[in-house]
């Protein structure tokens, strides 16, 4: 009888080189790893930053920007082009101007890079200093809000006056030069303001969700922007004003945001699961990605709406914009949007601190059209102006009031 153990006696010595050969393979290979990082790390450390942040952001874009064709433009020859004068600025503001000089060329509203002083600058500091907040109506940047014994109530600023900022600071940066104008008497003069950096208006602060009546009958809600965890509070909103018939969404001057807050928000109006937008990547073959209502918000209102938008609502806000008019579920009122529909998945740091943000996503509308570059179109179109705001009248706000009642 043949002794199978015994057998493979004389073998073990051969199995054991064997694995001894393929360990030792293994670690030649890690070592050459460990090592091609180790002199990568160092001549990148050796570059000069400028050639640095540059090779980060034109990489990063080549390999990640949604449109592989670059809307039709030689994104290699544009690269050589500004490769040796970013090298070669003289200063982080010149790198930062040469960078987004060269980004602009790609024509989309969501790809940009910042510096690291504009990093972090999640409002206009100019405006919190001031204790006023303003809104853009055209080309106008007119007076919102502005909060008792701030600088700007000092100064005699109130709602409705358009400011424009003439010749930026002063050499410490604490006085500023503005040129304001009355749309209503057209007078023109012109006033110097000190900033209050360490000043805390709460009174110009507007939180992202805001609720309440518009008129009997008519709840309305405000979006201000699409934050991380909203759908808790909008649900507590949406059940304060469930009781009436109908409810004005206002989405003006919203930025945008999470799409999974669009999708929350989209879910207390359309049955979940329904098509808000679908985005396509910089690989086709891979299909497109679908972003559906959710019922995360926990509530439905089956009520009339209306949705007021304008020139500043962005991005998602446009997305559900577009969808709530597509699936006949609101009327929209007030003005074209903005035509900046793209979605963000890459907000890479730089070596330097600054910050490059690329598109990623090409966004389509529940009937497959593209939005960047289209928006949305109100179905009842009205003009805000600064002469409105300076005497205390919303147009856009009574005209969705008025439609609501005809319905």
């Amino acid at each position: 009888m043949m002794d199978f153990e015994s057998a493979a006696v004389p073998y073990l010595p051969i199995r054991r080189r064997k694995l001894m050969r393929q360990r030792l393979l293994l670690a030649v290979v890690f070592a050459a790893v460990i090592a091609s990082v180790v002199l990568l790390r160092s001549h990148v450390a050796r570059e000069p930053i400028g050639e640095r942040v540059f090779n980060e952001v034109a990489t990063t874009i080549s390999v990640r920007y949604y449109d592989r064709a670059f809307h039709g433009l030689n994104w290699s020859t544009i690269v050589d082009e500004y490769r040796g004068k970013v090298a070669a600025a003289s200063s982080e503001s010149e790198r930062y101007h040469l960078l987004q000089q060269m980004l602009a060329k790609l024509g989309d509203s969501h790809t940009a890079v910042f510096s690291p002083s504009e990093v972090g600058r999640v409002q206009d500091q100019v405006a919190q200093a001031l204790g006023a907040a303003f809104v853009t109506l055209g080309r106008d940047r007119v007076v919102a809000r502005v909060a008792p014994r701030s600088p700007a109530a000092t100064a005699g600023l109130r709602p409705g006056l358009i400011v424009a900022e003439q010749g930026g600071p002063d050499a410490r940066g604490a006085m500023h030069a503005f040129i304001v104008r009355d749309p209503v008497s057209g007078r023109t003069w012109k006033t110097r303001l000190r900033l209050v950096n360490n000043g805390s208006y709460d009174q110009v602060e507007q939180a992202d969700v805001d609720w309440g009546t518009a008129a009997p009958g008519i709840g309305y809600l405000r979006m201000g922007s699409f934050p991380n965890d909203i759908a808790e509070e909008l649900g507590w909103a949406v059940s304060d004003v469930s009781g009436h018939r109908a409810m004005i969404l206002d989405l003006r001057g919203n930025p945008g945001g999470l799409i999974d807050a669009v999708d929350a928000t989209a879910g207390i109006f359309l049955p979940p699961g329904t098509l808000v937008v679908s985005g396509t990547g910089r690989y086709h073959f891979l299909g497109s990605r679908r972003f559906t209502a959710s019922g995360d918000a926990q509530v439905r209102y089956k009520g009339r709406v209306a949705v007021l938008v304008d020139a500043n609502s962005e991005s998602g806000a446009e997305a559900l914009a577009s969808a709530l008019q597509i699936y006949h579920r609101a009327l929209i009122v007030g003005e074209p949007t903005a035509k900046h529909v793209l979605g963000v998945e890459v907000e890479q740091p730089l070596s330097d601190g600054g910050l490059l943000r690329v598109a990623t996503l090409d966004m389509r509308d529940a009937n497959g059209e593209q939005l960047e570059g289209k928006g949305v179109t109100p179905d009842i179109i009205v003009s805000r102006t600064p002469a409105d705001v300076a005497r205390g009248r919303d147009p856009q706000l009574q005209a969705a009031i008025a439609a609501l009642k005809r319905l």
